[in-house]
Order: C-alpha cells, then sequence, then structure tokens
C-alpha cells in the first residue's frame, strides 16, 4: 500500500472499521475492580465518557455524595435537601489537608486557594459556573 491518502480501503476491512467507530459510543463498562459511585475523582477512570460521567454523578448523587472531582474540577450537584456536610467540625478535617486526603469538598477547594494564597503572595481565584 503507498503512503497515499486515496487509498482505497478494501471492503472487508470497511466494515471492520465501521465496527469500531459505532462501538466507540457503546457504554462503558469500567474495570472489574471499580465500584461504581465510589471514585472520588472521575478523572482516575480509564475511559471516562458522558454516559460513565452521569452514571457516576447520580450514583454519587443518591448516596448524598455530592462533590466530585474531575481532575481540578469540583462538580456540585445540587441535593435539593440540607445535608450535614457544612458544619464547623467537616471544615476543620479540611484544614490543611492535601486535596485527596479527604472526600471531595469545596471546604478543599477554599483551602487550596487560601494556602496558594499565603504561598504565592498572589490573589486566587475560584469559578463557580451554573
Amino acid at each position: 500500500m503507498s503512503s497515499n491518502s486515496l487509498d482505497v480501503v478494501p471492503e472487508s476491512d470497511q466494515s471492520d472499521n465501521e465496527d469500531l467507530d459505532q462501538s466507540a459510543d457503546l457504554y462503558y463498562a469500567p474495570p472489574p475492580d471499580h465500584v461504581t459511585g465510589e471514585v472520588d475523582d472521575l478523572a482516575s477512570l480509564t475511559n471516562l465518557n458522558p454516559e460513565t460521567l452521569l452514571k457516576e454523578l447520580h450514583v454519587r448523587y443518591e448516596a448524598n455524595n455530592i462533590y466530585t472531582y474531575v481532575s481540578d474540577i469540583l462538580v456540585a450537584v445540587n441535593p435539593f435537601k440540607q445535608l450535614p456536610i457544612y458544619m464547623p467540625e467537616i471544615m476543620h478535617k479540611y484544614n490543611s489537608k492535601h486535596r485527596y486526603e479527604e472526600k471531595p469538598h469545596i471546604y478543599a477547594v477554599a483551602d487550596s486557594a487560601y494556602h496558594n494564597l499565603l504561598a504565592m503572595k498572589k490573589s486566587q481565584c475560584c469559578v463557580i459556573s451554573g
């Protein structure tokens, strides 16, 4: 086969390529050691696609785990009810801890911004979008 981009792909090869394209859109089954809803950072999943993201967020929401990381982003799902996650003792759990030492929480983001402010001596910014 030449390196020309206009090469013709044999008919048998074309059907194989179509199968691959169609299967890429199917729901991704996570590895066996993955328990749905128990991953605090979805970026650590092998394959993060819209279906996996929504399923993980839904399962976490049902368990009242409204905060989830996706790498450096904290995703919050409105629980539409009061949860006991904003008490002073919860806030103190996040004081001077690395982000992954505790469950995802807005207090971890606030603590990180505060410590970066002190360390860098520069203003910090948190983007909240909804």
